[in-house]
């Protein structure tokens, strides 16, 4: 259960169900604003993108590079079973796709794909205006990460 302090009904304690609660009605929005930082990743040096400072902990808690560099940071705004593309290095496009939500989490089927053909793809459950990280394909010298935060609207 969401929590609003400005509600009346959240404020007293009791279950909220107010259709004009912002804290209930978040969840029943039709678009996702998908805010995607495409991250170059390896062991060649031990330098970080300032642009990633923020997340650097994160992503050293799950991976062993030590060097991150930004290559792109996109914000989409996607209705459901829209397709967003992201253009990547050596001729591949992310393509992301909002396709529905529950439990207060956006799923996603994210897909890779090099010369139109899909060399990747899964579905991830994304809790709302969280994010996560998904290891990509090998890139240059090192691979390709992808920083994904979601939030309904």
């Amino acid at each position: 259960m969401q929590f609003d302090p400005v509600c009346r009904h959240c404020r007293r304690g009791d279950v909220c169900s107010s259709d004009l609660c912002p804290a209930q009605t978040v969840f029943a929005k039709d678009k996702a604003i998908t805010a995607v930082k495409v991250i170059q990743a390896s062991t060649r040096s031990r330098s970080v993108d300032s642009a990633l400072r923020q997340i650097v902990p994160e992503l050293e808690s799950v991976f062993k590079y030590t060097e991150y560099t930004l290559l792109q940071d996109r914000t989409l705004s996607l209705a459901f079973q829209q397709q967003g593309r992201i253009r990547l290095p050596d001729q591949r496009t992310l393509q992301l796709t909002p396709t529905g939500s529950q439990g207060g989490r956006i799923q996603y089927d994210i897909q890779i794909l090099q010369k139109g053909a899909s060399v990747f793809q899964t579905r991830v459950l994304l809790k709302n205006n969280r994010s996560m990280t998904i290891g990509g394909p090998r890139s240059d010298h090192g691979v390709l990460l992808f920083h994904i935060t979601g939030s309904m609207q």
